[in-house]
């Protein structure tokens, strides 16, 4: 019964977010732009023209607290990290979102949803995310060694970057309260999955669950195999920022606006010349292609934890999904309405998911009364 009500709730909930989607698509497309969702918290002053382009350049600061170079030398990487800690510790269980991005984009790609869960939660959570190597504005220590660009290696950086984060940031908050919640979409799902049992067991026990955002393995393989035709429509260097942004949008890679604003420019920089450049070349990548996805739908259902998989439009289930779905071994949810980049077109909606997966699954808000009184058994 709890379950049905708890269901009924989310789905009104999804239904209002989609019907909030839905008025503000079609005022889009009465004047021939694509949609513009609300502006970002700490941008009251920003404005919007008809154009759906803001007037004010959006930035990491609208989203997150902190944004941080950390070097790590055994890695050979000063990685790009954003995070924000809990705003208040006031309620019985605090969780950890850590979120691992895609191939070819940025830690800014969670920009809009870590704020919109962040407002469901009112500050009651923290977020943790940054530029994979090769991505965003993570660089090489020592670029002469060279770096490598298969999964073990994305994991490795995972592990020890989360491990860091939490002996620096997140014990002052007190262990019994925290729960993490490991969120990747696409590349960033397979890395989530697989790195969970390479975690030190002081942090896998505190893992609440593996959110994976659009990603099957099946589809991924095939998807690779296409990728240079994919590439070869796919610009690399525009005359600014705003034009990689609306080229992004125009295309409908973007189909959200305000998160194109600040997730798109996290992916170029800029040069002498004042054009901006596409920072990550997929083709760099090609050998290590392989080594990215294979395994993960039977790691996936495997993994001893909860999990949950958003998928994006008709996306088709490989064999390891379909009989895990079969078994309730993991939640699946499907968005018709968003492309690949789900957490960066429906925001709302995923926000509403990734809370509810959060709150179904933490034991720590579960608090067992009973009308027993003290009492000395005699064995009478």
């Amino acid at each position: 019964m709890g379950d049905d009500i708890r269901r009924k709730l989310i789905l009104r909930q999804l239904d209002r977010a989609n019907l909030t989607a839905g008025d503000e698509l079609e005022s889009e497309n009465n004047l021939g732009e694509l949609s513009s969702f609300k502006k970002p918290m700490g941008s009251q002053n920003q404005s919007v023209g008809d154009t759906g382009r803001s007037n004010k350049k959006t930035t990491w600061r609208q989203f997150f607290d902190h944004n941080e170079c950390i070097g790590v030398q055994n890695r050979n990487l000063e990685f790009n990290v954003y995070y924000s800690l809990p705003k208040s510790v006031d309620a019985r269980s605090i969780p950890i979102f850590v979120l691992h991005h895609g191939a070819g984009s940025s830690g800014l790609t969670f920009a809009t949803l870590v704020q919109h869960v962040d407002s469901q939660l009112d500050g009651k959570c923290g977020f943790f995310t940054f530029d994979a190597r090769g991505h965003g504005a993570t660089r090489p220590i020592d670029p002469s060694k060279g770096l490598r660009y298969d999964r073990q290696s994305y994991n490795d950086d995972f592990v020890e970057l989360l491990e860091r984060f939490y002996c620096e940031h997140l014990i002052q908050f007190g262990e019994t309260k925290l729960s993490l919640v490991l969120v990747g979409h696409s590349l960033g799902g397979s890395i989530c999955t697989f790195s969970y049992m390479e975690l030190p067991e002081h942090l896998r026990k505190r893992v609440l669950g593996v959110f994976m955002l659009d990603i099957v393995e099946e589809a991924a393989t095939l998807a690779l195999k296409n990728v240079y035709s994919f590439l070869s429509k796919t610009p690399n260097v525009f005359k600014n920022y705003q034009e990689a942004i609306d080229w992004s949008v125009r295309r409908g890679f973007s189909k959200n606006r305000c998160s194109a604003e600040v997730a798109v420019p996290a992916c170029f920089r800029q040069v002498s010349s004042g054009k901006v450049v596409r920072i990550t070349n997929l083709k760099d990548f090609e050998k290590y292609w392989d080594s990215w996805f294979v395994g993960l739908s039977q790691r996936f259902v495997s993994l001893p934890t909860n999990k949950l998989l958003l998928l994006a439009g008709n996306e088709n289930l490989d064999k390891e999904l379909i009989i895990g779905q079969m078994q309730g071994k993991y939640q699946l949810v499907v968005f018709q309405d968003s492309g690949h980049f789900i957490q960066e077109d429906t925001p709302v909606k995923t926000a509403i998911t990734l809370v509810d997966f959060w709150r179904r699954n933490d034991s720590k808000k579960i608090v067992i009364k009973t009308n027993w009184k003290s009492k000395k058994f005699t064995g009478q």
